[in-house]
């Protein structure tokens, strides 16, 4: 009997084929605003009253998404933040997405432990969105997203890394002659 030369026959279809073949069944663990609800598979895609199972939080409103972002973090999920600061721009703006942080974590009790790591969660995601973002916040010809941060965090974390680099973008923004006449 002839097993043949032992070469294997090429699958049928497409590299993208296999490929979508074999991402499909998986994309909904690794990308969580990916999950359909049966429901929806007539509908021609989600709008902003729907809503999608994100980690253990229901989210179907801008100002749920908002408040699950500190936690998020403190939790230790590396997914939720970058996704959102990527698609938050289609169904709001940087100033509704900082008013409704900063109404929601506007008070701090001096000296209490919990809102000291709230505090450096709090920094630590609008350092992040600094750092992936910068053009939501420092537009030239609009610095008012940038200032309602400087504001906020001059009253709440004023000895912070961030608040220093706000500063210095600030200054930057504002004068653009002087920091091109600096050397680096």
């Amino acid at each position: 009997m002839c097993r043949g030369s032992g070469l294997r026959k090429p699958k049928s279809g497409s590299l993208c084929q296999r490929l979508r073949r074999w991402v499909s069944p998986h994309l909904p663990l690794w990308w969580p605003f990916a999950r359909r609800n049966p429901k929806d598979e007539n509908e021609s895609g989600p709008t902003l009253d729907d809503t999608c199972r994100v980690g253990t939080v229901t989210a179907g409103t801008l100002e749920k998404l908002v408040n699950h972002l500190v936690p998020s973090l403190q939790s230790g999920d590396p997914f939720f933040v970058p996704a959102f600061l990527c698609t938050y721009r289609r169904f709001a703006t940087t100033r509704q997405v900082l008013d409704l942080l900063f109404k929601r974590y506007g008070f701090f009790c001096p000296d209490r432990e919990e809102d000291d790591q709230l505090k450096n969660a709090i920094c630590s995601f609008l350092g992040c969105w600094l750092d992936l973002f910068p053009e939501d916040l420092c537009q030239p010809s609009d610095l008012s997203s940038l200032n309602q941060v400087m504001a906020y965090v001059l009253l709440n974390v004023p000895r912070s890394a961030l608040a220093l680099r706000v500063h210095l973008l600030l200054t930057r923004l504002e004068d653009p002659e002087s920091s091109q006449a600096e050397p680096r």
